[in-house]
């Protein structure tokens, strides 16, 4: 399959470290001493592929397996932790379109012990996230995860779990994103609550220990910047480590004697962190994280030999999205970038192919992936809009339009959208001004027609028409009936006008 093509830089430094600990030193510890290893991810987004850009490349699955057996890891063994801070798919379409059963598989086989579940986790729902829980051989954990009724954790869910590493019982606490409600369709969390991070450290690690953890950490879909306004309360409760994801940030700090990383995303690095735990004073005595890179220079090559047993996998599930997907609909010489040529791409092809529409909108955090360039293939376009949304038809007057706009902002078509001293200004594509007591019809993602990002749709106009068209559909309908080529590449037939 195609590699797909981001932004992503090797780091000059590659070691960032906390404390003094010395991992893998040669003299025996006391008896009492045990060394804790754990090994963190997060933000994998199911890029089960190696990612280049040109230059650099990360090296998928299968190069970060390398690197953590190149660290000492071993499979299914109890000599150290791999953990996961969630949003393990929705990304490339080797992830997206199998709704996130690939990564799980590639999850297990490398062995995770378990994962936080993200705001990404949910996005083909509830039943979609239950069947990747009961397939997964670890468990997806949020202790501030609760069903609004019954106040109980959700079924594919629990608040910790508890492993053994090196004759420590550890307990690993989950969170997830208190925001995840605001930023994920809204049937796909309705019946659950997504508590305060404090709180349900406070309940949830007495919990761990009474049922036998000896150590606690925890693991959060959680920005770092986030976890360390939290350490206070983590130290207070003895735990070393605040493992985070979601800002895509690698990061190690220390905050109130608490370890506060973040491990990146798409497994460009995993953390190493190191925890010297003594036993008689159930205390730990010294901790050292570094980060370990699984970026390397293009030209170079990679550095590890990618583990053959997660390479075949990922293969395997490429096959896959080869044969279900790989139907060529397009050519770019350039690339398309995640700007206004892809915007306006997605949203004239919108009202191209559903005529009864006069304007549409829709988030810019719906376009997730660049068209690179080449042969466009239907895998491409997965990737670019991997969420099932369908085109909803919202009866709308100017004022309303207006009020979405002043609000939300978001990519437009049908109109252009102008901000000065007065106000917003919108100019129609007749050149005529927006009429606020005018009534329209304005097409708009299913996601933010339930109030996704804030939109006003859905209480605006609570009887919208569901179209039944997915989102994507229409751009490889137009992609198809242009047949750009080499000769002919999309990127000449694009408007590339900001329209707001």
């Amino acid at each position: 399959m195609k590699l797909r093509r981001l932004s992503i830089l090797i780091p000059t430094a590659l070691l960032l470290s906390a404390c003094i600990f010395s991992p893998g030193e040669t003299t025996p510890l006391p008896a009492h001493l045990r060394q804790v290893t754990i090994f963190f991810t997060a933000d994998e987004h199911g890029y089960l592929e190696p990612l280049e850009d040109g230059n650099t490349t990360i090296g998928g699955a299968a190069g970060l397996m390398a690197h953590l057996v190149a660290e000492g890891y071993e499979p299914h063994s109890d000599s150290a932790l791999l953990l996961s801070g969630g949003d393990m798919w929705t990304g490339p379409a080797v992830s997206s379109w199998f709704q996130g059963l690939s990564a799980v598989t590639v999850f297990n086989a490398m062995s995770y012990d378990a994962a936080a579940l993200g705001n990404h986790d949910f996005d083909f729902g509830q039943p979609v996230l239950a069947a990747n829980a009961a397939e997964a051989e670890f468990p997806f954990l949020a202790a501030n995860l609760t069903e609004t009724e019954s106040g109980a954790t959700p079924d594919f869910a629990q608040p910790y779990t508890i492993r053994q590493v090196n004759g420590v019982q550890v307990g690993i606490v989950g969170l997830s994103l208190q925001s995840t409600p605001q930023i994920v369709v809204p049937d796909y969390v309705a019946g659950l609550d997504f508590g305060d991070y404090e709180t349900a450290l406070r309940e949830a690690v007495p919990q761990a220990r009474a049922a036998g953890a000896e150590l606690v950490v925890v693991i959060a879909h959680v920005c770092p910047n986030d976890l360390s306004a939290i350490a206070a309360t983590a130290a207070e409760l003895e735990i070393p480590l605040l493992a985070g994801g979601h800002c895509h940030q690698l990061t190690i700090t220390e905050r109130r004697g608490v370890l506060v990383v973040g491990a990146g995303s798409h497994w460009d690095h995993l953390i190493r962190v190191d925890l010297l735990y003594d036993q008689e004073t159930g205390a730990v005595v010294e901790q050292e994280a570094r980060a370990v890179s699984n970026l390397y220079r293009t030209a170079e090559g990679s550095p590890v030999t990618p583990d053959p047993t997660i390479a075949a996998l990922v293969a395997e599930w490429t096959a896959q999205t080869d044969e279900l997907l790989g139907e060529v609909i397009g050519y770019t010489t350039t690339g398309i970038e995640v700007d206004w040529p892809l915007y306006n791409l997605v949203t004239d092809s919108w009202l191209w192919a559903y005529p009864e529409g006069n304007l549409a909108i829709s988030n810019p955090g719906g376009f997730r992936e660049i068209i690179p360039p080449g042969e466009i293939t239907l895998a491409d376009i997965v990737a670019v809009m991997p969420f099932d949304n369908s085109l909803i038809d919202v009866e709308l007057t100017g004022a309303e339009v207006l009020e979405n706009l002043r609000c939300c902002g978001g990519v437009v078509a049908g109109m252009t959208v102008r901000s000065g001293p007065a106000g917003i200004a919108v100019t129609l594509r007749d050149g005529s001004s927006l009429d606020p007591q005018a009534t329209y019809h304005v097409l708009v993602n299913s996601y933010i027609y339930q109030g996704g990002d804030g939109y006003l749709f859905g209480t605006q106009d609570p009887d919208a028409y569901d179209t039944g068209i997915h989102w994507r559909d229409p751009v490889i309908e137009w992609l198809r009936i242009q047949g750009t080529s080499p000769e002919q590449p999309l990127e000449e037939l694009l408007d590339d006008t900001a329209r707001n």
